[in-house]
């Protein structure tokens, strides 16, 4: 383990628990790898459709249970949490509350970590806003682990230093535990210049 103040912040979707495949396999029958990017297009409705999303959230008993039952990456999900307590010591959760009904995706999200993840995270968060806590008070940046682009680029513009990654992406745990290992690390020992750049302007902003 490295000595650090930075903290670790997993994201959920796409990292930890196996959202894309569950919309996919629901529904086109296959997995997400494997649906064209019409199908993905269509996919992408239950998120920003209300009919086409209380059609899907019932059916699969809403949104709360949605998020309560998505399946986990198997080993690779565990990789995951093995990795980030292995390099840092512990970490958090990060995630974005779906905006179809931000509170009872909370609760599913709340629900699933409970139950598939061990050992739990110190502290769960579900922001609007995830980049507000890629920097500390203190200026220390933050790590990200995160597979949404957006997310990804606003916790670097904010000072923290991100991640980015898909699970799916992964062959099998070993993989997962290479790659993250590598990347944590240097995350550690070498913080983004933004992130000194935040410093400074805060340091700046307390003198004036």
């Amino acid at each position: 383990m490295l000595i650090t103040n930075m903290k670790v912040f997993l994201d959920m979707d796409g990292v930890l628990a196996n959202l894309f495949d569950r919309v996919a396999q629901e529904i086109h029958h296959k997995p997400y790898k494997n649906i064209t990017a019409e199908e993905k297009a269509e996919a992408k409705k239950i998120w920003s459709n209300k009919k086409d999303a209380a059609k899907f959230f019932n059916h699969l008993g809403g949104v709360e249970h949605f998020f309560a039952t998505l399946p986990t990456f198997g080993d690779r999900t565990q990789a995951v949490v093995d990795t980030a307590i292995k390099v840092a010591g512990e970490y958090r959760i990060c995630s974005h509350p779906a905006s179809i009904d931000r509170e009872a995706s909370k609760k599913g999200k709340i629900t699933w970590i409970n139950k598939h993840l061990s050992p739990q995270p110190i502290e769960m968060f579900f922001p609007q806003n995830k980049a507000d806590y890629a920097i500390d008070r203190d200026g220390t940046p933050n790590i990200l682990i995160d597979d949404f682009p957006p997310y990804i680029n606003a916790w670097r513009n904010a000072g923290g230093t991100a991640i980015e990654m898909r699970t799916d992406n992964f062959n099998n745990a070993q993989e997962v535990k290479l790659f993250l290992e590598k990347e944590l690390t240097n995350a550690i020992k070498t913080p983004t210049k933004e992130s000194f750049d935040v410093v400074i302007q805060r340091l700046q902003e307390q003198l004036n």
